[in-house]
């Protein structure tokens, strides 16, 4: 039989504090007003109920869904085309009835964004700030 340990960290790890400048301020006044609308009408159109929209200044991704039907949208989308930024929110809306990339996600994605996988290659030609 085999034990495993788990070690913990004897300190949490510090969070990464992103600067609010005016540029990221603007950026996220433009996202609170434009992005929730949007989210609507493309749950309207493709027939998503979700619960709520949030917009956040994260490091690490462009967008995430939860469990609780929320979903959070980085601000950071506003610098990009409205192609893109549809691409995004269309793959959250699908995380609302699939929680996971497997076969059925890709299957409804490709669905309502049939062009997904040439979005996903430009995505990543776009940094966070």
């Amino acid at each position: 039989m085999f034990i495993f340990r788990v070690r913990r960290r004897s300190k949490p790890r510090p969070r990464r504090k992103l600067p609010v400048t005016p540029e990221v301020e603007a950026l996220r006044r433009l996202a609170k007003e434009q992005l929730p609308v949007r989210v609507a009408q493309l749950a309207r159109e493709y027939g998503f109920e979700y619960n709520s929209v949030r917009i956040k200044h994260n490091v690490s991704n462009w967008g995430s869904c939860s469990s609780k039907g929320n979903i959070n949208l980085n601000l950071n989308l506003m610098r990009l085309p409205e192609r893109l930024r549809d691409y995004v929110i269309k793959h959250e809306l699908c995380h609302l009835k699939e929680m996971n990339h497997g076969p059925k996600f890709k299957a409804m994605l490709t669905e309502i964004c049939p062009d997904w996988q040439e979005c996903r290659a430009e995505m990543k030609t776009y940094k966070l700030i």
